[in-house]
């Protein structure tokens, strides 16, 4: 149980640091990602 608490707690602080470094691309992607599925949605209409 305290194994998984302290997994939880290093995952998170891990996905932090990533989202703190690689913030700019991670939205880049996401705003791509969005696009695209408005294009693809708008190509099957």
């Amino acid at each position: 149980m305290v194994r998984d608490v302290v997994l939880a707690v290093l995952i998170t602080i891990v996905a932090v640091a990533l989202g703190l470094t690689v913030h700019p691309v991670l939205f880049f992607l996401i705003i791509l990602a969005i696009v695209w599925l408005l294009t693809r949605r708008r190509a099957w209409a």
